[in-house]
């Protein structure tokens, strides 16, 4: 299925460096036929929300005790971990991106195909704080719902991702991230996007009709 479709609403959170620098937590944007998003995107939309509000703590203070070269070193091993804490069994809750930081990060089929969406709407003039995209797959003859929701390049951003980078700091990244391609962004572009994988229950599936 193509993703397409889109319900506003608003709401924005900030953070730092980039890896949660913006994003809404509600409003819709559907790839099926329904603008009601099932029960399981609200599941998916809190995680984001909990990931998100430790992540920034995590990051001022990391900023606080080293500055930029600190939080790049200290993100390299707590956001990978702080998301384990966040995800359980059956749900998981990441970051992705069109340009990677950490290789680990990259996008799948549906993803980068949402995300391609994501910035058509946003060149197209959408509000970026309303965008949201969800779907069901199939794997292996289970069902899975998939979420997503746009992180934007917010101006403290672009201390490790705008197109002028301190030279120490570049070194830094490059330290921690050989293949970075995260670099080159300016305040307002979407900079990536909160991913989360639900296995679906039987009862949440569509077309479903058990009690």
């Amino acid at each position: 299925m193509s993703a397409a479709g889109s319900h506003a609403a608003t709401h924005r959170v900030g953070a730092v460096l980039g890896l949660v620098c913006s994003f809404a937590v509600t409003g819709a944007f559907a790839e099926n036929s329904s603008d009601t998003p099932p029960p399981w995107v609200g599941e998916a939309r809190a995680a984001a929300g909990q990931l998100a509000g430790r992540l920034m703590p995590t990051l001022q203070a990391a900023l606080q005790s080293g500055g930029p070269s600190n939080g790049i070193a200290v993100c390299s091993t707590e956001a990978p971990a702080i998301a384990r804490e966040v995800s359980r069994p059956g749900f998981e809750i990441e970051r992705t991106a069109l340009r990677v930081r950490n290789p680990a990060n990259a996008a799948d089929a549906w993803e980068k195909e949402v995300l391609e969406d994501f910035e058509r709407q946003i060149r197209a003039g959408a509000e970026i704080a309303a965008l949201e995209a969800w779907s069901v797959e199939l794997r292996d003859g289970r069902e899975f719902g998939r979420w997503m929701k746009p992180i934007l390049t917010a101006p403290m951003c672009t201390t490790c991702h705008g197109t002028e980078i301190d030279a120490e700091l570049a070194t830094t990244i490059r330290t921690h991230y050989p293949d970075d391609q995260a670099t080159g962004f300016r305040p307002g572009e979407l900079r990536g996007a909160f991913t989360a994988t639900i296995e679906l229950p039987v009862h949440d599936r569509p077309g479903d009709d058990s009690p």
